[in-house]
């Protein structure tokens, strides 16, 4: 199963993209990671903004890229509803956007209404 998930997770963004709403649509939960304190993992953004928020369709999706990282990362799940509603308010409030399912060469940046729109067209 690993071979699959590395094998998916080394597909383009576009690809990866749709998996993760293919995944999120059924689910209703979206991943993500938190340090020891409950912190949540952000990456830098060389574009236009502050940061952003990297979410994956699954734990292990979420788990492997905790591995990969220095500090230790638990991977969590949201309500596909608070995450929406609530925590990418936030998260765009503070300047920020979302990265979708990232790899180490490419993601695809949405914003809320993006987003939101994605799930709907589902």
């Amino acid at each position: 199963m690993k071979l699959i998930k590395r094998f998916i997770l080394n597909r383009p963004a576009e690809k990866r993209l749709a998996y993760f709403y293919g995944m999120v649509a059924t689910d209703e939960q979206v991943w993500l990671l938190r340090d020891e304190n409950g912190d949540l993992l952000l990456l830098e953004d060389d574009g236009e903004y502050a940061f952003l928020l990297p979410v994956w369709p699954s734990r292990s999706f979420a788990e492997m890229e905790a591995g990969k990282l220095d500090e230790s990362y638990e991977a969590f799940n949201i309500p596909l509803s608070n995450f929406l509603d609530d925590l990418i308010v936030d998260i765009e409030n503070d300047g920020g956007a979302t990265a979708i399912f990232p790899n180490e060469k490419d993601t695809t940046i949405q914003k809320r209404d993006e987003i939101k729109e994605m799930i709907r067209n589902l």
